[in-house]
């Protein structure tokens, strides 16, 4: 009874640090509306990963030697070049109505790329300790299916929102689709230039 508590425990406390809306939401939903939906959850299942290892390092008691302040500044700096990377090569490309036969290549690319993204955003694992205690508050003694259990709420939430785009996607003409690229692509440059100003505020 008390690991399935800590399973239901941890997927509450994964579905809850995925949902909140970010820079991490908009790669997923970058990747939904020009690769397709398969890209999006393989994208998802990337980020999914990284919150199964964090929470695999809290339950281990390691969580406090990631999130040190003296790293945060560091891990801001990358995780804004990446965004404004991420933010140039989006305003870049083209969208493209309807499948393309270049999806399943774009998988290995999709999940590699998430995970980097997801270690390097110094978000996460603040977020990752803040959710965790909430919710191993409410059982005695945290259990080896925790993390299993943040792994599959965060999926569940990454393939909800893959699924949510790829049906609006279809209801988007070109231009609509163009006009959703270009400001999903000026919230990634907004979202990796604070990243650098908390990199350099972190420095100072």
């Amino acid at each position: 009874m008390s690991e399935m508590a800590c399973f239901l425990a941890g997927a509450g406390a994964g579905f809850s640090i995925a949902a909140p809306f970010g820079p991490t939401s908009m790669m997923c939903v970058e990747r939904t509306l020009t690769d397709g939906m398969r890209a999006g959850i393989i994208t998802g299942l990337g980020v999914a990963t990284v919150h199964l290892t964090y929470s695999t390092l809290a339950l281990l008691g390691g969580m406090k030697i990631l999130s040190r302040p003296e790293n945060a500044s560091l891990l801001a700096f990358a995780a804004g070049l990446v965004l404004l990377y991420f933010a140039a090569r989006l305003w870049r490309r083209e969208p493209v109505m309807g499948s393309t036969l270049n999806i399943p290549q774009s998988f290995g690319r999709s999940y590699c790329g998430a995970i980097c993204f997801g270690f390097l955003n110094p978000v996460t694992p603040a977020l990752c300790v803040a959710t965790l205690t909430a919710f191993s508050s409410q059982i005695t003694s945290p259990g080896g299916l925790l993390p299993v259990g943040v792994f599959l709420g965060s999926f569940t939430w990454w393939v909800i929102l893959s699924i949510g785009m790829s049906r609006l996607k279809r209801r988007l003409n070109l231009g609509m689709l163009v006009l959703a690229n270009r400001g999903a692509a000026v919230l990634l440059a907004v979202f990796g230039v604070s990243m650098l100003f908390k990199s350099f505020a972190g420095l100072t």
